[in-house]
């Protein structure tokens, strides 16, 4: 009787076994025709697979293009800007953008935005085929191409952030209505991204970025410091 039970008992572990075996490969083979299934469903609608923090030649092509176009327009405009944030550190790292980011960031001084109408500024983009959006709140303007046509990838982008001079604190800070709130401490805020105005004053250096030559920072690792204080000596990591 202890042989028959000891035996029955083995057989049903090794059924045991054998049963969670055959779930698993199951579950495995349910996986892989999902996944199948998922990317015969993309290729039907056109959808390109993408690795993460991946830029397309043709979203690089796009930057620089729009880039040189925005850079062109604000100097005819007599309008101080410069490279900065994500493109100033890959400027200075990568001597062009970041690896993973398809966008520009370009610094403006408000004083020199302030003596255009917002009417003029958004008709002399528009002749040049370029759509301009202004967020009040956070001071910055978002500049895309109006006719670009990227498929299923994301659209590349210059954002121009506007700074401004607080004379109480003698230092550039960002403008945009959340900020006005703050009272002027740049230490207790960093919110207000300030930063010391000669860094700013012209004339300007140029720096390669990539194909393009823009202006920069009079000291960019200077400014990179105001940007990313807690950061600016390790390497930028992917945000996307």
């Amino acid at each position: 009787m202890a042989f028959t039970l000891g035996l029955l008992r083995r057989r049903c572990r090794l059924w045991g076994r054998k049963r969670g075996l055959a779930v698993l490969m199951v579950a495995m083979v349910g996986t892989a025709l999902a996944a199948t299934y998922l990317r015969h469903l993309a290729q039907q609608r056109g959808v390109k697979e993408q690795p993460p923090c991946t830029v397309t030649q043709e979203q690089r092509r796009g930057l620089y293009l729009l880039l040189a176009a925005v850079s062109a327009l604000l100097t005819r405009l007599s309008i101080t800007h410069f490279l900065c944030f994500d493109s100033l550190w890959g400027a200075v790292h990568e001597s062009g953008p970041l690896p993973w980011d398809p966008h520009a960031h370009l610094c403006a001084l408000n004083e020199k935005v302030s003596r255009h109408e917002e009417a003029e500024l958004l008709r002399a983009f528009r002749r040049r085929g370029l759509a301009l959006e202004y967020s009040s709140a956070e001071g910055q303007y978002t500049i895309r191409n109006s006719s670009s046509a990227l498929g299923t990838f994301e659209a590349p982008t210059v954002r121009v952030v506007l700074f401004e001079e607080d004379e109480r604190v003698q230092m550039l800070r960002r403008v945009g209505w959340r900020r006005r709130l703050l009272p002027p401490d740049c230490d207790a805020h960093p919110s207000l991204q300030c930063f010391p105005p000669n860094l700013a004053a012209s004339p300007l250096p140029i720096r390669p970025f990539g194909p393009l030559s823009l202006p920069a920072p009079r000291e960019d690792i200077d400014l990179l410091k105001f940007h990313y204080p807690e950061t600016w000596w390790r390497p930028l990591q992917p945000h996307c």
